[in-house]
């Protein structure tokens, strides 16, 4: 069964040219594999009463214009501390490039940030992990009603319980077991 989504899977979407900024090695470990529960964008300055926690957070640094790098950093760690994940940056719409401010925010806060190219739009970003959250969904319940129709093929047989036990198994893939009270 598929998991999650997570930064990791929407960074290796080939047709987004996705790039994550510094070395995965930088970061804390399994930081690109944690579920990614969303994708939104906002260029507001405290956009933290508006997001959940779990998702990518896409901007193009309107709201850095002059804060500093006093004011960058207490901006990633507003984002940190909310739950937010990752910071994707649309580059070329109003900086050119990163700026060294938020990368340096992003690295000492160990929030993965990675650039969206100007050719990607932040739309095709949200929309490339609504598809991917939806082929979880749909594989997850694809799996369930295979497993509840070979559970009851399983019950049919000679020795259902036995067979419905072993079919379980081979399913989770792991050990089962059946107590009684006795």
């Amino acid at each position: 069964m598929d998991q999650q989504p997570t930064l990791r899977t929407l960074l290796g979407r080939r047709d987004l040219h996705l790039r994550l900024v510094g070395e995965e090695a930088a970061l804390p470990a399994g930081a690109l594999d944690l579920p990614l529960r969303w994708v939104h964008n906002s260029d507001l300055t405290d956009p933290t009463p508006f997001l959940t926690d779990d998702l990518a957070l896409l901007t193009t640094g309107t709201q850095l214009a002059d804060d500093g790098a006093a004011g960058t950093l207490a901006y990633v760690r507003r984002l940190v501390d909310r739950g937010v994940v990752a910071l994707g940056f649309g580059t070329e719409v109003q900086r050119s490039g990163i700026p060294a401010e938020l990368a340096a925010a992003c690295a000492s806060a160990s929030l993965p940030l990675f650039e969206v190219p100007y050719g990607t739009p932040f739309l095709a970003v949200a929309r490339a992990h609504a598809e991917a959250i939806a082929a979880q969904t749909y594989a997850r319940r694809t799996w369930a009603l295979e497993t509840q129709r070979a559970l009851s093929v399983a019950a049919l047989r000679p020795q259902g319980l036995e067979s419905t036990l072993t079919e379980l198994s081979r399913r989770l893939g792991c050990w089962v077991g059946m107590y009684d009270a006795a």
